[in-house]
Parts: C-alpha cells; sequence; structure tokens
C-alpha cells in the first residue's frame, strides 16, 4: 500500500472519529450546548485537527449520510461511457438511497434535528461540493472534443438536488423510505419540461 493511501485511510479514520464522537455528544447533551473542544477531546484529537476535517460544528451532523463519495464515484466511474450522463448520476444516487443509512445514526440524527430543527441542506451540502466537483471532472471526460461544461455542471447540480431534497425530506418529515422520496423529487422536476420554459 503506498504511503499516500496509507495516508489518505488514517485521514478518512479520524473524520469518522470526528464525525462519531460529535452525533455522540450531540445527541446525549443538545447540539447547541455541545463545543468543538468537547468534540475534540471525545474523539481524542486537537482543536485544530476537528477544523481540519470540519470547516464548521453543523458540518459533523450530517458527515455521516455524506461519507460515501468514494462509493459513488467508483459507481459513477463505472457506468457505460456511452451512457447519458443524467441516466449515469441518476442510477448512482438512486443506488445510494436503496441502500439506506445504519438505523442508529440515523435515529441519532434525528433525534439532533427535532431538538435543533435547523435544515441540514448547507451542512449537507458541505460535503457534496467534492462529490459534485469529481463528478463534473469525470463525467465531461466522456466527451472527446472537449465537455459541454455548463450543460454538465447544470445537470449534476439538478440530480444532486434530487438527492438532497430527499435527504431532507427523509429526515425532517420522518417519511419512512428515502427510496421513495428521491423517486418523488425526481418525478416532481421532470413534469416540468422544456415547453412550460415557453
Amino acid at each position: 500500500m503506498s504511503e499516500g493511501s496509507i495516508r489518505d485511510r488514517r485521514a478518512a479514520q479520524t473524520r469518522a472519529r470526528i464525525a462519531e464522537a460529535a452525533l455522540e455528544l450531540f445527541t446525549g447533551q443538545g447540539y447547541a450546548e455541545t463545543t468543538v473542544d468537547q468534540i475534540a477531546e471525545a474523539a481524542g484529537v486537537s482543536r485544530r485537527t476537528v477544523f481540519h476535517h470540519f470547516p464548521a460544528k453543523q458540518s459533523m451532523l450530517l458527515d455521516h449520510l455524506a461519507g460515501r463519495r468514494e462509493v459513488a464515484l467508483r459507481r459513477l466511474r463505472e457506468r457505460p461511457a456511452s451512457e447519458p450522463p443524467l441516466v449515469s448520476l441518476h442510477a448512482v444516487l438512486r443506488e445510494l438511497c436503496e441502500q439506506g443509512y445504519d438505523r442508529r445514526v440515523l435515529a441519532q440524527v434525528r433525534a439532533v434535528l427535532e431538538s435543533d430543527p435547523r435544515p441540514p441542506g448547507g451542512q449537507f451540502s458541505l460535503r457534496m461540493v467534492e462529490f459534485e466537483v469529481s463528478a463534473i471532472a469525470m463525467l465531461s471526460g466522456r466527451f472527446a472534443e472537449g465537455a459541454p461544461s455548463v450543460e454538465i455542471r447544470a445537470l449534476t447540480l439538478m440530480a444532486l438536488s434530487w438527492f438532497l431534497s430527499a435527504i431532507q425530506a427523509y429526515l425532517i418529515d420522518g417519511r419512512p423510505s428515502l427510496v421513495e422520496c428521491f423517486d418523488e423529487a425526481v418525478a416532481g422536476c421532470l413534469r416540468w419540461n422544456v415547453s412550460d420554459l415557453g
């Protein structure tokens, strides 16, 4: 194993440990009452290390749900190069919804949001930006004559909005199925077509 991959694995383990410690503290004593210093102590790292992995306390709450970025990118890379980009994005993001999430983690996140119900979109999207940038680059690489960058970016952002909307409905509204939320978001967007734009 290369030195770079060992370093990446250690960084991922540290990030996961911080996010887990944060979620435990948020659940046990409340989101607002939990300090970054407490999170650092519980995770066995310095305050500086916490901020190296997370720009703000808010971004730790939903990190468990955004943590499968590498899996999603690998699945996207495995899709046929001839497949339309939006079809690839839909298939990969829907698969993430089908896989679901750890029920214990979801129960903790829901409990935190119920006690401090701030919209999680901004928190969640901080982590999704990394997926967005990588997905756009990957999909753009399918085009030999140069990628239509504006179109690829727009399609990627649209697909991610389906996913983020589904996550929010699932967590905040307590809906029973993430896949159904995702399908509903997609269907709602697709009802609007080019002819509706005049």
